[in-house]
C-alpha cells in the first residue's frame, strides 16, 4: 500500500503566504542573479519538495527551518525537474542533498540554471573582479566622464538622457518627441528639473511648473507641461500638423535617430549629485567614442543577427528594429564588446561563466529601451519590465560599468551575482513572527550533491534518465503567457559570441519542440498539448510507483484547466490534491492572462486500479465548496486579501478536478464546475469577515 505524503493532505498556505508575499518582492539572492521569466518563489518549492518526502503527520514548517544536510528522508532522492527553466526545483532540491536532473529546452534559462548550481570559489571570483577593472573597467568609465556644475573638476555620468526625432511630414522639420518638458523632480513635487523645447536649456523650477514658463536661458515663454506626443500622435511644433508616428515609420526603414539632450551625473569631489544639459565637452567625448566605434567595428563582438518575426518581437520590428544591435547606441555596443572580450579571456571555465553571466544581465539595463522613472525612484527602467519589447521615444542611457547610483550596471549586477554564489554556501529563509521578520541561517550548501542539466528537448529525457526517480517536480509553461524564445533570444545572440555549447552554435533560440502557443510561429494550442502531453507521459513513466509528480500551474480559462487535466490524464497520473498560495502579482495575458495572484500546485500519483466512490452531483458540489472555504479561510489567516471572483473561480476549478478525480465522476468536470459557480456559496463566500483581528495578520 501506498504511505501518503504530507503534501498529499496539507499544504500549510497560511505560513508560506506570508513568505510569498515579500519574497516576491526581493527573492533569495541565487535567483536574484539573472532575470528569469515566471520565476516562482523558491520558499515554495523547498515546501513542496519537502511535503512530498515527510510523512503526513510531520511538523512541516518545523522541518522548513532545519538543516536537511544530513536526512535520509531527502538525502539521495532523485528529483527530476524536466521543464526546470530558471531551476527552482533543482536549487531547493540540492539544498536537501538530493540528486537534481534537470532538462529545459532554452539555452538561457539552462545556463543560468548551471550557473546558479556552480559552486564558486568566492575569493577568486572577486579576485577576477579586480582583475577585469584595471583591464577594461577603467576604461569604460572613461566614457562616461562629464564636468561637475558645480567644482567644475570631472564628474561621472549616472544616466544620459536621449531624445528621439522624426521629421514633419508636412513641413519637414525635425520634431523632437517629447511628451511633456520634464525631466524629474522629488517626490514631494517641490523642485522640478525642465528643459526648454526652443533652446534645450536645462534649468530648475522651485514649485509646480506654471502652464506657461519662461526659459531663463533665451526668455522664451513655453507649455512645458504638454510635449507634441500623446499616444504615438503627434503634432508638428511648427506648421501644427497633426500626424500618427507609426505612418512615418511605415515610410522609412531604419529606426528613428536620437540625441542626448541632458546629464545625471554625481561629482565624488563635492559629493553632489545633479542633472545638467549637455554640454560641449559631452558632445566631444561621445563623438570621440563614435569614432572609436565605427573605427573598431568589425572586429567587435557584438551581434550582427536579424531580430525574427514573433509576436513579442513584431511589436519592435513595427518601429524598424531589424537587427539586435539596433537596440543599443554606439557607445553602449562598445562598452559591452570591449567588456565582454575580457570576460572572454578568463582561463578558469567556472569564473568566467559566472561573469558571462553577470554580463547577459547587465545587457538589460544598459539599452536603448530603458527610461528614467523621473519621479520615484530617480533611477533606469530595465528592459522586460513588462515582459516585452516596448520601444520608447525617450531612451535612458546609463554608465554600463557603474557610478556610485544607477540601476543595473556591471558593478551593481556582479555585486548582486556575489551574493547569490555567497548564498550557495550559507543559504538561509525568511522566518516571520509577531515582532517582524528574521532571517534563519540553514547549515545546507547548494551544488554540493550530484547534479546533472541537460540543454535539450524533455520529450527525449528517456535516452539520459535509465533509473527511476523518486520525485517529479516541475512548473510548466502555460499555453502562450510568455513567448520565451522570443524574450531569452535578446541575451542569446549576445552569449552565443563566447560560449561553445552545442545549444549555443544556434541562429535563435526558438525551437520547434517548444511548449508554447505562437500563432507566427505556427504552434497551436493543439501543438501545446501533444508536446506538453509527451514530456509528461516520458517523466511519469521514469517515475517510481510509489513516486508523486507534482506540478504547478496559473491560468484564469476553465479551457486551459481542462486542457491540463487531459494532459495529466493522458500520461498515466491522476490528480490527488490541489493546494494554492500567493503566486506572483497580476499582469495581462492574451490566454486567460494573469487575473488572480494566486497559483495551484497539482500533486499527482500514478493511475490507480482500484474502484472509485460513486457521488451525485450535489455531493460533489457541497464537498467542493468546502475544500474552497478552507482555502479562503487559510488565506485570510495568513494575510487579509480581498478575494475577488477570479481568486474564488480558480480555487473552485482546482477543487472540481480534485473531487471529480476522487470520485467516479470525472467525465462531468466542467458541468460540477459551472453548477458550483452559480451556487449560492459563490456570492457569499466574496464578502469580507465582519471583523478582521490583529490575529489575522500575525502568528
Amino acid at each position: 500500500m501506498k504511505s501518503k505524503k504530507y503534501i498529499e493532505e496539507n499544504f500549510p498556505v497560511a505560513e508560506i503566504n506570508k513568505i510569498c508575499v515579500s519574497e516576491r518582492i526581493a527573492l533569495k539572492p541565487i535567483y536574484m542573479m539573472h532575470r528569469i521569466f515566471a520565476r516562482r518563489v523558491g520558499s515554495v518549492f523547498r515546501l513542496i519538495i519537502l511535503g512530498a518526502l515527510k510523512k503526513c503527520d510531520v511538523d512541516i514548517m518545523r522541518e522548513f527551518y532545519k538543516s536537511h544536510k544530513n536526512d535520509p528522508d531527502t538525502n539521495g532522492v532523485v528529483i527530476l525537474d524536466p521543464m526546470c527553466g530558471g531551476g527552482t526545483t533543482l536549487v531547493e532540491g540540492s539544498r536537501l542533498g538530493a540528486k537534481v536532473i534537470g532538462f529545459e529546452i532554452n539555452p538561457i534559462p539552462w545556463f543560468v540554471t548551471k550557473c546558479e548550481l556552480t559552486k564558486i570559489d568566492i575569493e577568486k571570483l572577486k579576485n577576477e573582479f579586480k582583475l577585469l577593472e584595471k583591464k577594461i573597467g577603467r576604461k569604460i568609465k572613461d566614457m562616461y566622464k562629464t564636468s561637475c556644475p558645480y567644482c567644475k573638476k570631472d564628474a561621472e555620468i549616472v544616466y544620459t538622457f536621449w531624445i528621439k526625432k522624426v521629421n514633419c511630414p508636412k513641413c519637414k522639420k525635425e520634431i523632437k518627441l517629447f511628451k511633456d518638458y520634464i525631466i524629474t523632480y522629488d517626490k514631494k513635487e517641490t523642485v522640478f528639473h525642465l528643459i526648454c523645447p526652443h533652446c534645450m536649456n536645462v534649468f530648475l523650477k522651485n514649485g509646480k511648473p506654471k502652464e506657461i514658463e519662461k526659459c531663463p536661458k533665451c526668455n522664451v515663454e513655453s507649455f512645458l507641461n504638454k510635449g507634441v506626443v500623446v499616444n504615438n500622435h503627434v503634432t508638428c511644433p511648427y506648421c501644427t500638423h497633426d500626424f500618427k508616428l507609426i505612418d512615418v515609420l511605415k515610410s522609412q526603414s531604419m529606426p528613428l535617430d536620437a540625441e542626448p539632450y541632458a546629464v545625471d551625473g554625481w561629482c565624488p569631489h563635492c559629493h553632489k549629485r545633479f542633472i545638467k544639459g549637455i554640454g560641449k565637452d559631452d558632445i566631444e567625448l561621445l563623438n570621440k567614442i563614435e569614432y572609436e566605434f565605427e573605427d573598431k567595428k568589425e572586429k567587435l563582438l557584438f551581434p550582427r543577427e536579424e531580430i525574427l518575426d514573433g509576436y513579442n518581437t513584431n511589436q519592435m520590428k513595427k518601429h524598424n528594429y531589424k537587427y539586435w544591435y539596433q537596440m543599443f547606441n554606439k557607445r553602449q555596443l562598445l562598452a559591452l564588446s570591449l567588456l565582454l572580450e575580457e570576460i572572454a579571456k578568463i582561463k578558469n571555465e567556472k569564473i568566467r561563466e559566472i561573469f558571462l553571466l553577470a554580463f547577459s544581465e547587465t545587457l538589460r539595463s544598459n539599452n536603448m529601451f530603458c527610461y528614467y522613472d523621473r519621479k520615484w525612484a530617480k533611477q533606469n527602467t530595465p528592459l522586460f519590465a513588462r515582459k516585452d519589447f516596448a520601444p520608447v521615444n525617450f531612451p535612458l542611457e546609463q554608465n554600463v560599468w557603474g557610478s556610485k547610483y544607477g540601476r543595473g550596471t556591471f558593478i551593481q549586477v556582479f555585486q548582486r551575482v556575489l551574493k547569490g554564489k555567497e548564498y550557495n554556501l550559507h543559504p538561509f529563509e525568511r522566518q516571520y513572527t509577531s515582532k517582524g521578520s528574521k532571517r534563519v541561517e540553514i547549515k545546507e550548501i547548494i551544488g554540493e550533491t550530484p547534479w546533472e542539466v541537460y540543454c535539450m528537448d524533455a520529450q527525449r529525457l528517456n535516452e539520459i534518465v535509465k533509473e527511476k526517480v523518486d520525485l517529479v517536480v516541475t512548473d510548466p509553461p502555460y499555453f502562450d503567457s510568455i513567448n520565451y524564445s522570443e524574450v531569452y533570444d535578446f541575451f542569446y545572440v549576445w552569449l552565443k559570441k563566447v560560449l561553445n555549447y552545442p545549444c549555443f552554435n544556434q541562429k535563435t533560440t526558438q525551437n520547434p519542440n517548444e511548449a508554447i502557443v505562437n500563432e507566427i510561429q505556427g504552434k497551436s494550442k493543439e501543438h501545446f498539448k501533444r508536446i506538453l502531453s509527451n514530456i509528461f507521459e516520458k517523466s511519469a513513466k521514469v517515475l517510481k510507483e510509489d513516486g508523486l509528480f507534482i506540478f504547478t500551474f496559473h491560468n484564469i480559462s476553465i479551457d486551459a484547466w481542462k486542457d491540463m487535466v487531459d494532459i495529466v490524464n493522458s500520461a498515466g497520473l491522476e490528480v490527488v490534491k490541489v493546494h494554492f498560495y500567493h503566486g506572483e502579482n497580476v499582469s495581462a495575458g492574451h490566454f486567460g492572462g494573469q487575473k488572480s495572484v494566486f497559483d495551484s500546485i497539482w500533486v499527482c500519483r500514478k493511475t490507480g486500479k482500484s474502484k472509485k466512490q460513486k457521488i451525485s452531483l450535489k455531493e460533489a458540489v457541497d464537498k467542493i465548496w468546502e475544500e474552497v472555504k478552507t482555502i479562503v479561510k487559510e488565506v485570510r489567516r495568513s494575510k487579509f486579501f480581498k478575494l475577488d471572483e477570479n481568486d474564488i473561480k480558480i480555487f473552485v476549478y482546482g477543487k472540481a478536478i480534485e473531487i471529480t478525480s476522487r470520485y467516479s465522476i470525472s467525465e462531468r468536470y466542467e458541468e460540477i464546475v459551472k453548477i458550483a459557480l452559480n451556487d449560492d456559496n459563490f456570492i457569499s463566500i466574496l464578502k469580507p469577515p465582519k471583523k478582521i483581528l490583529i490575529s489575522d495578520f500575525i502568528d
